[in-house]
């Protein structure tokens, strides 16, 4: 920090430095204003301008919320006319019938004992059973040949190993609770003893989730074989810890399938490791991280993610008209996709695809024009630029792939595919903070990764993990 004297004193030495000083000084303040920016950028992300999950936002005052970007809804909010309603609806196979006879006439007070009657109302209660435990006795029964005299025993069943063990329904109750809905151990055994008076310890529940990982390889070595034959798959990746450890949950989703794996990087070397992306020929959807598009194969942009960019954009700068601008003119584009596709039509009118591409170029244009591209500094490397002059340069480098949605109708709009399978994982780490080891982390992927599969295609989960648990095993490939 300078004093008044050393000011004093660079004056006497004459203008020249006097004007290096002012130079200094200048540098200064604009590097200390480009810090104040970067941290006044950093305040102001949240989930709605930026990558940031809704969770992050915290119990800060929320922002003002925005007006809704992709169009209004063309239906009035409740229930809707044509929806069939989900009431309770009378049935006429069931389990008991309670008769509310009348002994006595509310008339005349005649005795009503000995008359049969008839049914007048109905009314039925749909409720469960009261839960209880079924204990089941195998035995194998010895028989001697009469003859040749030997001894012959039954055979138990290739799953009942041990002379007490836990039952096959029971296991896949556990691997449900625990695996799809985030149960903790020791909560799973606290409604294991309230509803069953059972005490499984840490370890046997552990087991059983082992136990369910090992009977699932096949399905999931079916699954990434699916995965890569795939027309479309949706792919997206997020932290999460296994001990005191850092690693990656990735994950590559269609509409009826599901795939997770656990990994140490986030890049390449993750991609490698999952094995669906190294040969996957088809489109894969994702965001702008650059380690996908290294992928060879083709490409489409997640657009949600660039409207929440391009909405950041606007806020840093209220100039930048031209992003609210693209806003509007991708959401304009997939409410015409849509109403195409409704029309059962396979692609936009020429007319309309040409303006759409058109208005796409003038606008970035106009947004070259608005952010020139940084001068070259003499330095080795890319020469710095701001996050605004950073997404134009990739709106037009990444054209095709950010409106492949609007040329290919198997294409959508944005990744929430792949955004809905991970959003349960971060939810797994608020309840259990983190997994224990890896192969806990192996073992949550393929269990929730075939649970996920068997919910997308709608079958009825139980009775599926029931056999599963007895080595019977259901391979969930739909004809897609």
């Amino acid at each position: 920090m300078l004093t008044r004297q050393d000011i004093l004193e660079l004056y006497k030495q004459g203008p020249e430095a006097m004007a290096d000083l002012i130079e200094q000084l200048i540098q200064a303040n604009q590097k200390l204003s480009q810090r104040v920016q970067e941290l006044e950028d950093r305040l102001n992300k949240n989930s709605q301008n930026s990558h940031k999950p809704p969770s992050s936002d915290g119990f800060k005052k929320r922002p003002k919320k925005p007006k809704r970007v992709r169009g209004r809804e063309r239906r009035k909010p409740g229930g809707q006319s044509d929806h069939p309603g989900t009431t309770l609806k009378m049935s006429d196979e069931v389990d008991h019938v309670i008769r509310h006879e009348v002994k006595v006439c509310r008339g005349c007070g005649q005795d009503l004992s000995d008359l049969s009657g008839a049914v007048g109302q109905r009314r039925q209660i749909i409720d469960i059973p009261q839960p209880q435990l079924i204990r089941t006795e195998h035995q194998a029964i010895v028989k001697e040949c009469p003859c040749c005299g030997a001894s012959n025993a039954g055979q138990f069943p290739s799953d009942l190993r041990g002379h007490v063990q836990y039952g096959s329904r029971l296991r896949a109750l556990v691997i449900y609770l625990m695996i799809y809905q985030l149960v903790p151990y020791e909560r799973t055994q606290e409604l294991l003893k309230t509803l069953y008076t059972l005490s499984p310890s840490t370890g046997t529940l552990h087991r059983m989730i082992r136990d369910g990982y090992q009977q699932l390889e096949e399905a999931e070595k079916a699954l990434k074989r699916a995965m890569v034959n795939a027309d479309v798959i949706h792919c997206d990746e997020t932290g999460h810890r296994v001990g005191s450890k850092t690693r990656w949950l990735h994950v590559a989703s269609t509409k009826l399938m599901t795939f997770y794996y656990s990994n140490k990087a986030r890049g390449q070397l993750a991609h490698q490791a999952g094995g669906i992306l190294p040969a996957y020929k088809g489109i894969a959807i994702h965001d702008f991280y650059r380690s996908y598009l290294k992928v060879e194969c083709e490409h489409g942009l997640c657009n949600a993610h660039l409207i929440r960019e391009l909405k950041a954009v606007f806020e840093r700068d209220g100039a930048q008209l031209w992003a609210k601008a693209l806003i509007r003119l991708l959401t304009t584009a997939n409410r015409l996709v849509g109403a195409a596709r409704e029309s059962r039509k396979d692609r936009l009118s020429p007319a309309a695809y040409d303006r759409l591409m058109t208005m796409y170029d003038a606008l970035w244009a106009k947004a070259d024009q608005l952010n020139p591209k940084a001068t070259a500094n003499g330095k080795r490397g890319r020469t710095k630029q701001t996050k605004t002059r950073n997404l134009i340069d990739r709106l037009i480098t990444y054209k095709l792939d950010i409106l492949r949605f609007i040329y290919d109708f198997k294409v959508p709009f944005d990744n929430n595919v792949a955004e809905r399978d991970l959003r349960m994982v971060k939810v797994q780490q608020k309840i259990s903070n983190c997994f224990r080891s890896q192969l806990g982390a192996e073992m949550f992927c393929r269990i929730r990764g075939y649970i996920s599969t068997l919910l997308k295609q709608n079958y009825e989960i139980f009775p599926i993990l029931t056999d599963a648990m007895q080595g019977k095993v259901f391979i969930p490939i739909p004809a897609e």
